[in-house]
């Protein structure tokens, strides 16, 4: 398997892909949730609910990875690791943009307005620190 490019790694990362996001526990024990993310600017959001266990482990430990892969051949792979924080700014762009890029303009828009108006919703910012890509280059 080779590196993916830079330009190869932004287009990877621009595609509607489940990602797991990988949070410590207080004991230091992993804890994986699968996830949508948002990649923008260099950096990962995530989009969770302010009582979810990766919501709490992050405010414990900021350390995250967020594991993305290809479900078929040929097979890529991208993982980040950074630090996560949790806010509220900028929440309902954000979420609007996440949903419109996995559910589409008519479907995402309405769910992200659904999410929003719940009033219970927190973006995870991830600053990343080191990127890992793969991608299969056999023919």
């Amino acid at each position: 398997m080779a590196r993916l490019s830079q330009e190869e790694r932004e287009d990877f990362l621009g595609e509607p892909r489940i990602a797991h996001l990988v949070t410590l526990r207080p004991e230091g024990t992993p804890h994986a949730a699968p996830v949508w993310f948002l990649w923008d600017g260099g950096k990962a959001w995530v989009m969770a609910d302010g009582g979810a266990i990766k919501v709490r482990n992050i405010k414990q430990n900021p350390a995250v990875a967020l594991s993305i892969a290809t479900p078929e051949r040929p097979l890529s792979y991208v993982v980040l690791e950074g630090q996560a924080k949790v806010t509220s700014k900028n929440l309902d762009q954000v979420v609007e943009r996440m949903c419109v890029l996995y559910d589409g303009p008519d479907r995402g828009a309405e769910f992200a307005k659904e999410l929003i108006g719940e009033d219970r919703m927190v973006l995870l910012e991830i600053t990343i620190d080191r990127v890992m890509s793969w991608k299969d280059d056999s023919d």
